[in-house]
């Protein structure tokens, strides 16, 4: 169960690929979190996204996801997951990245400092109880991290893409950058939460670890109109398969036009 809730953690990338600048604002998406359970679909956990002015840093947002394991799994598997980044709301380049992991009995926190000056990322790592260490990782040009790199690739014109085309994306993950890629996929209609709608259909190369097979094993939706929503993400993981559904009930979307 630890895999399955670290992806769906992890799918916080895929999940919030929405903008500020070319869109209208959005204040908060939530999305159900369901595993599929021999031939059904079982709802999980929820992951929350917010998104402020940052406090920290001039012309900077600061985006929040929160995930956790709904009530009734608890007793299975407890979830408590907070990742938070500051970025360049032009550029989507990150000042700061932190993510707080408390999944069962393992608690472990990533605090990242971008320094552009030295080009390093300057990391702390601790694995409370366990150990505690400070990582030095050289940074590359237009490295993002698991959040900013959702905001940059939202901002994608995916029109001028062909079927199959591959997009570049460079992340860091765990003190460690990553030469990744998106496969775009093209124009479909799909039927997400009761809704039929045309779609932006695009897959992410994974990095290969203890949740995710590798290679192309995950789809995003994101809805064709004047909101550019990710509707849904669903992906195969080691043992089974996870995916996301945005609620539309419990999100907070401005309406076109408003502020």
């Amino acid at each position: 169960m630890k895999r399955v809730w670290l992806l769906m953690l992890l799918l916080g990338g895929g999940l919030s690929l929405f903008s500020q600048s070319k869109y209208p604002p959005v204040e908060e998406l939530v999305y159900t979190g369901y595993y599929n359970w021999g031939f059904l679909w079982v709802k999980a956990g929820k992951m929350e996204f917010s998104l402020t002015p940052s406090e920290k840093y001039p012309n900077a947002e600061q985006l929040k996801a929160v995930g956790s394991s709904l009530p009734s799994w608890d007793w299975i598997f407890t979830i408590r997951d907070t990742l938070i980044s500051h970025y360049d709301k032009d550029t989507y380049i990150p000042y700061e990245f932190s993510r707080k992991a408390h999944e069962g009995n393992y608690h472990k926190t990533f605090d990242y400092v971008f320094n552009y000056q030295d080009s390093v990322v300057l990391g702390d790592v601790h694995r409370i109880g366990k150990y505690r260490r400070t990582d030095t990782v050289k940074l590359l040009p237009r490295t993002f991290d698991m959040l900013s790199v959702a905001w940059m690739t939202r901002e994608l014109d995916f029109d001028k893409y062909q079927k199959n085309d591959l997009i570049p994306i460079r992340i860091l993950i765990d003190s460690k950058i990553y030469d990744l890629y998106i496969r775009y996929l093209g124009i479909t209609k799909a039927k997400i939460a009761g809704k039929r709608q045309e779609c932006y259909l695009f897959s992410p190369l994974l990095v290969e670890g203890e949740v995710f097979k590798g290679g192309e094993n995950m789809k995003i939706w994101v809805s064709k109109d004047e909101y550019r929503l990710p509707l849904m993400v669903e992906s195969k993981i080691l043992v089974g398969s996870v995916k996301g559904i945005l609620d539309w009930s419990a999100s907070k979307i401005n309406e076109p036009g408003t502020k």
